[in-house]
């Protein structure tokens, strides 16, 4: 048998800090013989910009950092905003919003910058992405079908962000699992092939599959659209419950015609009820543009393949003294937040108060320690909670 290399970094390589940059790894060796590696600092998390001229992003990954800081048993304290936070990059004054901060030796925690940032990067990008398309879609269903776009270790993370940020369902069984929820999909195009078309297809699945699993025909296999939603119709009756349209940009035309065709076609046999799913190269500006003739959307590549948000780590106080690198802001900072304004300010960490530059109000600090010492504090919010906490943030902004 052939032994295959296995192109994925385990968890275990991770946590022993295989997935640095090397330049990392010569660094921590000079600071040891220069014997500066146990020299204190404190370190922040800022970006800056959000991707696709983004007024706010999703603060995502934070507990996969305290997981990866906690299990290399780091001597390090993590303060943090709250997972699923939403918010700009900037305060009210333009200063860069410290987003999460790492205090302690340079030495003990300098290799894990790379995995760190990669995992609120990342994150980060697909949940803002994911409430941009949740803000565009007003109430119509969103379901993640992104998976098949990325590499099969990372389709949890894809669909966890996803569902934070206010996607109704998820097609990878495993995401699934973990949050709790039931799959969601149709039937492929490959099963219409090998039934020979759709309503075979839709015969056999319905003959075989749960009666609780809804039956929602893919419809452009072999024929037009409104076509073979006639025929899965006549195929399983009132069982029928939503068609999905996957058509290709070639074939695509106007497909809010093809909508209303399909509609009309329903109307007359008094099935108004059957709901119609659009997936396949889906993006915001489409939604916006078909949300009021469709009633969900399955979306993939978009927010599977979002631009990450640029995260950078940078010491802004070394030695209990204020330094920082051009394009940055030195110094401890803590963010305030009016609630009343819906304002951010960076003020000096050590405060006892930050008050509103714009109502004088006092305000809320977002910055609160999470690790001491390596170990975390409290105990961590679930997807679903997190969810929650995102979607009434959501409701304050008029745009994302």
């Amino acid at each position: 048998m052939i032994e295959l290399e296995k192109w994925f970094a385990t968890e275990e390589e991770i946590i022993e800090g295989k997935t640095t940059d090397v330049y990392f790894v010569r660094t921590k060796e000079c600071l040891k013989e220069d014997n500066l590696e146990k020299i204190k600092v404190w370190t922040e998390v800022t970006t800056g910009g959000i991707p696709r001229d983004g007024k706010n992003l999703v603060f995502l990954g934070l507990q996969d950092v305290l997981h990866l800081l906690s299990e290399a048993k780091l001597p390090v304290n993590v303060y943090s905003i709250k997972e699923g936070t939403v918010l700009p990059y900037t305060d009210i004054n333009g200063v860069k919003l410290p987003f999460l901060v790492i205090e302690g030796n340079y030495g003990d925690f300098a290799i894990y910058e790379t995995p760190l940032l990669g995992l609120l990067c990342f994150q980060s990008g697909v949940g803002t992405s994911a409430l941009r398309l949740r803000k565009a879609a007003d109430d119509k269903t969103l379901l993640s079908f992104g998976i098949r776009r990325m590499p099969p270790t990372i389709a949890p993370i894809i669909d966890r962000a996803c569902y934070i940020a206010g996607f109704d369902g998820v097609s990878c069984v495993l995401s699934a699992e973990k949050l709790g929820i039931d799959a969601t999909g149709t039937i492929p195009h490959a099963f219409i092939m090998i039934k020979g078309g759709i309503k075979d297809a839709m015969i056999s699945f319905d003959k075989h599959i749960n009666p609780e699993v809804s039956r929602i025909a893919l419809a452009d296999t072999f024929n037009d659209e409104r076509v073979e939603v006639l025929q899965a119709l006549d195929a399983i009756g009132e069982k029928l419950s939503g068609v999905r349209l996957d058509t290709p940009s070639s074939r695509k035309g106007s497909f809010r015609d093809i909508i209303r065709e399909i509609k009309w076609e329903l109307k007359q046999r008094n099935r108004e009820d059957i709901k119609i799913f659009l997936s396949g190269g889906l993006n915001e500006e489409s939604i916006l543009e078909l949300r009021d003739v469709a009633d969900g959307f399955g979306i993939g590549t978009y927010v599977a393949n979002s631009p990450t948000i640029d995260f950078a780590l940078d010491i802004v106080e070394l030695e209990e003294e204020t330094i920082a690198k051009r394009g940055k802001f030195a110094g401890r900072k803590q963010i305030g937040y009016c609630e009343k304004c819906h304002t951010f300010l960076c003020d000096d960490f050590s405060k006892e108060e930050i008050e509103c530059q714009v109502c004088g109000k006092k305000m809320s600090k977002l910055l609160e320690k999470v690790m001491e010492n390596g170990n975390i504090m409290t105990k961590l919010p679930s997807s679903e909670m997190i969810r929650e906490y995102v979607s009434k943030q959501k409701e304050k902004l008029k745009e994302i």
